[in-house]
């Protein structure tokens, strides 16, 4: 069952209210993915994932909420928001369905740099929502195998399964600079505004031009029954 708020009217979610009283938000960015994606990668992730989840679970679908903190890509592209603007927003938006009568909200979030936000949202909301509802938080490359990257083989593969129209693969360039350091020292370093560029060259994490749509395909179906899996835990 198809249960995305853009298709329904007040008495249709009203209807369906009975059957179903989960919901799930998708989180992106709009930043610089290198030369061959384009630079909503993160908001088309996320939206594909929760409509698929949606879908199998039979949970609401909310808009995709495309703008996220992304300072770390400057000067590259990048439509940023303060964390405190995105806490607002997130918050205001599970505030407002859980007062419809919605009890479990799953927030997927396809950026990484929106992380740190996203923790807060259940402390944030707990005070002003009925006490019956909570919010629940996934970052949906924890839910694979595969190491992630950025505009790499990871994401260029899953853009190749869900929008290949989008992916430029002429154009696709690993990184300019050898990345010698450590994950933890790049997770920390990468914090900073304007770091990605600095560190990478080209705004490319990994090599793109291993990636096809099979293995997009392989990654979506890994993630998907995980994240499954693990908001069935949830009860």
């Amino acid at each position: 069952m198809d249960l995305s708020i853009y298709d329904l009217c007040d008495g249709d979610f009203r209807d369906r209210l009975a059957q179903t009283q989960s919901a799930i938000i998708p989180v992106g960015s709009l930043e610089q993915h290198g030369q061959h994606l384009p630079v909503s990668t993160d908001c088309l992730i996320a939206e594909h994932i929760s409509i698929k989840v949606g879908q199998r679970l039979e949970y609401f679908v909310f808009p995709v909420v495309p703008y996220g903190v992304s300072f770390e890509h400057s000067p590259m592209f990048n439509v940023s928001v303060r964390d405190s603007t995105l806490s607002n927003i997130l918050c205001d938006i599970c505030i407002s369905i859980a007062r419809l009568g919605i009890k479990k909200i799953v927030i997927i979030n396809g950026h990484h740099g929106n992380m740190g936000v996203l923790q807060y949202v259940s402390q944030n909301t707990f005070e002003k929502m009925p006490r019956d509802s909570a919010v629940y938080v996934i970052n949906y490359w924890s839910f694979m195998n595969q190491i992630f990257d950025h505009a790499g083989e990871v994401e260029t593969s899953i853009l190749l399964a869900i929008k290949p129209g989008l992916v430029r693969m002429d154009r696709a360039k690993a990184s300019d600079k050898t990345l010698m350091k450590s994950r933890e020292a790049y997770r920390s370093m990468t914090l900073r505004p304007g770091s990605f560029p600095e560190i990478t060259g080209n705004g490319v994490w990994g090599d793109p031009k291993f990636a096809s749509a099979e293995k997009g395909k392989e990654l979506l179906s890994e993630i998907n029954e995980n994240i499954i899996r693990t908001i069935l835990e949830f009860g």
